[in-house]
């Protein structure tokens, strides 16, 4: 029994053995070694060559993506820019949450009555409490817009609009709702004059483009 034992163990250990030749025969044949100190310097060079050039091409493409960037926000803000230009100019429609409101003469003398003065002081009220597009009665307002009595009507853009009118506001609407409803404020004036406004939120408005000079047209981009 013990020389059997032993004999296994020989054999056990012949074969760790044998394995492990083959494992580093493998080793080397994958991975060989250089052969002198003067390979393994040319080996590293290469390698830091290499890695140089990787580094600087990474730097070139880096260089690259920023001007790219840099052009694109430049573009987008020159874009932005150009809508917030067009709005105010009222040369394209536009749409989204706002206020309408309607304001009728309802039991108020004659004195008391809607006039262009008024008007044009909802309009300030309106844009000083954020609206960025206003309409009435149809008609968009621009800084180039009229707003003026005549006879028994008020010209707006050059047509004739008599109340009641509708005021369309894009905008903040708690903020341009809150800007109206203030103690001392229109409603409160107008209730206290006999005349009737009503004020609503809505979530869609579409304001139509101002109407241009004769021979042109408005062009509204894609997505209006």
């Amino acid at each position: 029994m013990r020389l059997d034992s032993g004999r296994i163990m020989v054999g056990l250990a012949a074969m760790l053995v044998g394995i492990f030749l083959v494992v580093q025969a493998r080793l080397q044949h994958i991975v060989p070694p250089p052969t002198n100190t003067q390979e393994l310097l040319q080996q590293l060079r290469q390698a830091d060559q290499r890695r140089t050039a990787l580094s600087n091409e990474v730097g070139r493409l880096q260089q690259e993506l920023n001007a790219k960037l840099s052009a694109q926000a430049a573009a987008a803000r020159l874009a932005h820019e150009l809508i917030n230009a067009e709005m105010l100019a009222g040369t394209i429609a536009v749409k989204g949450p706002g206020v309408s409101v309607v304001w009728a003469n309802g039991s108020a003398p004659a004195a008391f009555q809607i006039a262009d003065l008024d008007l044009l002081q909802i309009v300030n009220e309106l844009r000083a409490a954020g609206a960025e597009a206003i309409a009435i009665n149809g008609q968009r307002i621009t800084p180039e817009t009229e707003i003026r009595n005549a006879s028994n009507y008020i010209l707006i853009n050059n047509t004739q609009e008599d109340a009641p009118f509708t005021i369309e506001a894009i905008g903040p609407p708690a903020t341009m709702t809150q800007a109206l409803e203030l103690p001392g404020g229109l409603q409160q004036v107008s209730t206290a004059e006999g005349r009737t406004m009503t004020i609503k939120s809505d979530s869609h408005l579409v304001l139509p483009a101002a109407p241009l000079p004769n021979g042109l047209t408005n062009i509204s981009p894609a997505g209006n």
